[in-house]
């Protein structure tokens, strides 16, 4: 779809009528993420190294603008382009030093707008030193990546609704501060002015709306692709001692404790533990909340070992390990963790309230339950290693007809060709307006 013309690589490529590109078979697909493995604290970096990988599959020229930490590299993963990038540090607390306190919110680092500048700035200077001139532009919501293009419509721009900053926010039935409101308006400009808007689950829309957001907006509701090969080789649940792993960023939302709390009460399993892997995230009393869980698990006599931040290569041997695995988010958009343990053979015990429940019920692989009380549905997958080898393998057979990577980067294609077209018709509008006056 890319013209040398522009500077972009590849053959020239004529445009029809309407302005869109004859020859639709390839384009440039730009995602903005500074979470791309091995880089990856939740699910936005899993699910652009498996879109992006899926969209290289079928012949698109894909590049990652990566901009954490100081890295400056330019590699080929699997076919992608990954180019990363310092990010463009604004360092104002430290600046101010004693006076700190009064420019960092009551809910920092979600409503910094330091944070927020410095996103914005870097993936607008970046883009332009690299030249890549993208057909489209794909980033996430709750960030400012993309926060330049949407406000100048300078390209096809596709915002992937994952889950806002200040969400977590609101679902603890927290007030925000105005600063928190300033940094949810800011977020919600990208989403606002983007082309076309994608969600993986209908939960993550209805929730967004019930907080101001999406207001006239009809996001396509597009599930992320999960590539079996890496967990193709990690064996059933039968082999497996009664272990339950709760995995993924430790934060109140996640409910981490709902599991803590329920290991004690599982009683007549011998050998019950819980594994808890991910970074911490989050205050409880003032406290990191990994912190906190821990003290609440050596007060309940919960059988747990908190492993800390795990590299996505060690996954599978931690999925083998298990016999099942929880998730139970008072809110997740559309668990990442659930549908790798799905790919695993491994049953899932899921809250009502994540996107994947839907999923998991379809299929019978594993149980939903209400918030807040796994306890009877963990019990039959521990007690028994056969029946959850059985409910793990549906689990399989649903990650393989659902959302095969091939599948899901068509549905992904459609979606760009889309953004394309508005945008083309967008730019004949503001040309014909601007030619009247």
């Amino acid at each position: 779809m890319y013209s040398e013309d522009s500077g972009s690589i590849g053959g020239k490529v004529e445009m029809n009528a309407h302005g869109d590109y004859a020859d639709g078979s390839r384009m440039r697909i730009v995602f903005l993420c500074d979470q791309y493995p091995p880089v990856v604290w939740d699910g936005a970096g899993t699910y652009t190294h498996a879109a992006a990988h899926a969209l290289a599959e079928l012949g698109h020229d894909v590049h990652v603008v990566a901009c954490e930490g100081r890295r400056w590299s330019d590699t080929v993963d699997g076919g992608v382009s990954v180019h990363r990038r310092p990010a463009l540090t604004i360092p104002v607390t430290k600046l101010l030093g004693p006076f700190r306190r009064l420019v960092i919110g009551a809910h920092s680092p979600r409503d910094s707008l330091s944070i927020r500048a410095s996103l914005a700035a870097s993936y607008a200077l970046w883009m332009r030193l690299l030249h890549l001139r993208p057909d489209v532009v794909e980033t996430q919501d709750g960030e400012t990546r993309g926060l330049f293009f949407a406000l100048r419509h300078s390209v096809p721009l596709v915002i992937y609704l994952h889950t806002p900053t200040m969400l977590d926010v609101w679902l603890m039935g927290r007030p925000l501060s105005w600063r928190g409101r300033l940094a949810d308006r800011i977020d919600r400009l990208s989403s606002d002015r983007a082309d076309v808007l994608t969600s993986p689950s209908q939960l993550l829309v209805d929730t967004l709306r019930r907080f101001g957001w999406l207001e006239g907006e009809v996001p396509e509701i597009i599930p992320p692709p999960a590539p079996a090969g890496p967990w193709a080789e990690v064996s059933s649940a039968l082999p497996t001692d009664p272990v339950v792993l709760v995995a993924g960023r430790q934060e109140w939302r996640k409910g981490g404790d709902v599991i803590v709390e329920a290991l004690p009460r599982l009683v007549g399993i011998e050998g019950v533990e819980g594994l808890f892997a991910g970074a911490s995230s989050g205050l409880v009393g003032g406290r990191p909340y990994q912190e906190w869980l821990s003290d609440r698990a050596d007060a309940v006599g919960a059988p747990c070992r908190f492993l800390g931040p795990v590299r996505r290569d060690a996954m599978a041997d931690l999925y083998g390990r298990s016999r099942v695995v929880a998730v139970p988010s008072r809110y997740e958009n559309f668990s990442t963790v659930a549908v790798e343990a799905m790919a695993c053979g491994r049953p899932v015990v899921c809250s009502a309230t994540g996107g994947i429940a839907p999923l998991v019920e379809r299929w019978g692989a594993g149980t939903v339950v209400p918030p807040d009380d796994p306890v009877a549905p963990l019990a039959p997958f521990l007690a028994s290693p056969e029946w959850a080898a059985e409910v793990g393998e549906r689990g399989r057979t649903a990650v393989r007809r659902e959302l095969d990577p091939e599948v899901i980067a068509r549905r992904r294609q459609a979606a760009y060709e889309k953004a394309v077209e508005k945008h083309h018709a967008r730019a004949r509008s503001t040309r014909a307006a601007a030619a009247s006056a």
